[in-house]
């Protein structure tokens, strides 16, 4: 974690620092990007795992520090979003609420989802097992995806569906 992906994380919610902290979303990523950032086993580190670990049980968003998370993650509404610690997530990505990108432990797709770049991820979505979604992608709500998804397409039932030619550009939101 640097100091300039932390930056675009902000500006995904305000172009101003204290506004988007004012977000609990926001605060939950600023305190995981913290967690990233120092060691365990330095006191400061101890510290801000305790915080971390509080803010994210407070607003229902599970996403351990060692989760591999691109710049610019945006999470619209708080509330029982839970990421696994496998999981990877692309650059300028979406998830919304109720989501779960989770680990399978057995079976051919025995692994963690690998998110690609500005993907959006709709309300209630699951994403499981060792899928790659790929850039420009989209997770209808209520999804339920254990396939691979192509770029530029759209994903969409219980099981999931893929439509091509659906792209995520007009839904992934950047603070004008």
């Amino acid at each position: 974690m640097n100091f300039w992906t932390l930056k675009a994380d902000q500006t995904r919610y305000s172009k101003r620092f204290f506004k988007a902290f004012s977000n609990p979303c926001f605060r939950v990523i600023f305190w995981i990007r913290i967690c990233q950032a120092t060691s365990k086993w330095n006191p400061l580190g101890f510290f801000v795992r305790i915080f971390s670990k509080w803010a994210q049980v407070r607003y229902g968003i599970q996403i351990p520090h060692v989760t591999q998370i691109g710049p610019g993650l945006f999470i619209g509404h708080f509330g029982g979003i839970v990421v696994s610690s496998e999981a990877t997530i692309g650059a300028n990505c979406n998830i919304a609420q109720g989501v779960t990108i989770g680990r399978i432990n057995q079976g051919p797709r025995k692994g963690a989802p690998q998110i690609g770049d500005k993907v959006w991820i709709g309300p209630n979505a699951v994403i499981v097992g060792n899928v790659k979604i790929g850039n420009n992608a989209m997770i209808a709500p209520l999804a339920f995806v254990n396939i691979d998804v192509p770029n530029n397409c759209l994903a969409i039932g219980n099981p999931a569906k893929i439509i091509e030619g659906k792209t995520s550009e007009d839904y992934i939101n950047f603070f004008e």
